[in-house]
């Protein structure tokens, strides 16, 4: 190739969080890859009992869509709200804050009545929210310092992520397990004529969103098509 373009999106760390294995995705999914998983996370809300416990692990940042676990929490509590409204929704987060967060709190109160004693949605900021290690068979997350356990009738867990595997085979990770670019070309600082765009990226403070590998795609394309016009001209005679 003249020019590599990589779009190699993320994998998920499973082995950050003790007792969790890809093997066990089904019984205790992350649904964070489209498919099988969230099928299974449907399925094991739609059979889950009237008052029941939700739980949601949102990872710490980075990671791929920030919105997406209280977009997904959003749309939990719609379907429990008419369907099992007994039940409770548990956010164990990795993070202090997150994404929209004052917006996404202003639906839930409004509509489930977060912030009081009968909220249907409970949120835990790290410390305390961080989990670090669950047991799959009994659906219980430990969670801060002190791994006080939390046991859910559907546990989903969204572990850490970094950047797919074929980045790492192509040597455009760091230590950091995302892909450091130069965020004029997004052309990699660490392989010359690669490019990496999307999530796999070190973008901040840019979203891992599909908005933004959409913007950095024209950039690395304008950035491409300069190079080559700049090559050309210089390789032509006089």
């Amino acid at each position: 190739y003249d020019r590599l373009v990589l779009s190699p999106g993320v994998d998920l760390k499973f082995d950050a969080i003790e007792g969790y294995d890809p093997r066990d995705s089904n019984y205790v999914p992350h649904a964070w890859k489209a498919g099988k998983q969230t099928v299974a996370l449907k399925q094991q809300i739609t059979t889950m009992r009237d008052g029941g416990t939700f739980i949601i692990a949102p990872p710490a940042n980075p990671y791929r869509c920030p919105a997406g676990p209280y977009e997904r929490v959003s749309m939990v509590a719609h379907y429990l709200k008419k369907h099992k409204p007994k039940s409770k929704i548990l956010i164990l987060d990795g993070k202090t804050t997150f994404a929209e967060q004052d917006l996404f709190e202003q639906g839930w109160k409004k509509l489930y009545g977060y912030g009081t004693e009968n909220s249907m949605i409970e949120f835990v900021p790290a410390p305390d929210g961080l989990v670090t290690r669950i047991d799959v068979r009994s659906r219980t997350a430990y969670a801060g310092s002190t791994n006080d356990p939390f046991q859910a009738d559907v546990l989903n867990i969204i572990p850490p992520q970094e950047a797919g595997a074929i980045a790492r085979s192509a040597n455009v990770v760091d230590a950091s397990g995302w892909c450091p670019v130069n965020q004029e070309t997004w052309e990699s600082t660490r392989v010359p004529d690669v490019y990496v765009i999307g999530d796999a990226a070190q973008q901040a403070p840019m979203p891992k969103t599909g908005f933004a590998a959409n913007a950095q795609a024209k950039v690395c394309a304008a950035a491409i098509a300069s190079s080559i016009s700049a090559a050309a001209s210089y390789d032509s005679p006089a």
